[in-house]
């Protein structure tokens, strides 16, 4: 081997030396900042690596990667549990939805059904403010026309008519001893001069063929005026019930030929009744002492 081959060798050996103290220092700068950087893996439950540089990376490289699979899938689990919860909760939330928009419509119907409700309560709130109003109304004009009757029953009382009636009595009682008088003075002027009389034979008759005739049709009653009070429009019959004069009949009433109003009868005894005159009646025609005719104006007088 010739000087300058032998050189060469020493040169690169030389090199070679160098390199590989370089590489030795490199290296060992790495494995110590490996082994720093990796002593949490000593004192980790779960994977426990040994202390020194191999054991620890054999630690590291198998201990971690079954870790890190196991992790992976139990992300994958979670994962897939989450996708479900995430569908279960859209399908909730869209029952929700439903829900959220019956109630609304729900509670639409409430308010319109609430509505109806207090209008149905105004009305019958107003409806019974009416009846007991009518109600209140209708006692007071029963208790009002009950009071009226009472009057009308009690205007003429016993003695009254009884009075009246014996005055009229007499009043008759006389009319007949004159009209038979009267007739005795027509017949002895008849015998006498031979020729009718110029004067008839009873004056309550003159002047009207109508009173001398007696009417007894069904539907008419004659009967006399007995007593009457103008002021409140009470006028009292010689008729009652036995002449077939009933309670609550309304008559015409005729003087001779005229017709001078209508009457309500309000209450009847045996032989006399007491009336109302209605409105639109002549009370100026009707006087005590008065002889005039009913005219039933429904039917006819009833037949006792």
């Amino acid at each position: 081997m010739n000087k300058s081959v032998s050189l060469t060798l020493r040169i690169l050996g030389i090199a070679l030396a160098i390199a590989a103290c370089v590489f030795a220092y490199l290296l060992n700068g790495k494995v110590e900042t490996a082994m720093k950087h990796t002593e949490w893996a000593v004192t980790d439950p779960e994977i426990q690596a040994h202390k020194n540089y191999e054991g620890r990376m054999n630690d590291l490289g198998k201990k971690v990667k079954e870790l890190v699979e196991a992790k992976r899938a139990k992300i994958g689990e979670m994962e897939k549990t989450v996708a479900d919860l995430q569908a279960d909760v859209t399908d909730k939330k869209s029952k929700i939805e439903g829900l959220t928009a019956n109630v609304s419509s729900l509670e639409a119907e409430r308010s319109e059904l609430t509505l109806k409700r207090d209008s149905l309560a105004a009305q019958l709130t107003e409806a019974n403010t009416k009846s007991d109003s009518l109600a209140t109304e209708l006692n007071g004009t029963k208790q009002s026309l009950a009071k009226e009757k009472e009057k009308a029953a009690s205007l003429f009382t016993k003695e009254q008519i009884d009075a009246e009636i014996a005055k009229t009595a007499k009043a008759e009682e006389g009319r007949k001893e004159l009209a038979q008088k009267y007739s005795q003075l027509y017949s002895y002027a008849q015998t006498a001069g031979g020729n009718t009389p110029p004067f008839p034979r009873d004056p309550s008759t003159e002047g009207s063929t109508e009173v001398a005739k007696a009417d007894f049709a069904p539907e008419v009653i004659k009967t006399r005026i007995i007593l009457l009070n103008s002021a409140d429009g009470l006028v009292c019959f010689s008729v009652g019930d036995l002449n077939g004069i009933k309670a609550q009949s309304t008559f015409k009433v005729r003087l001779g030929d005229k017709e001078i109003g209508r009457v309500h009868v309000e209450s009847v005894q045996n032989a006399i009744c007491t009336a109302q005159i209605l409105s639109g009646s002549s009370i100026d025609d009707f006087s005590n002492g008065d002889v005039v005719t009913l005219e039933a104006e429904v039917g006819k007088v009833a037949n006792n």
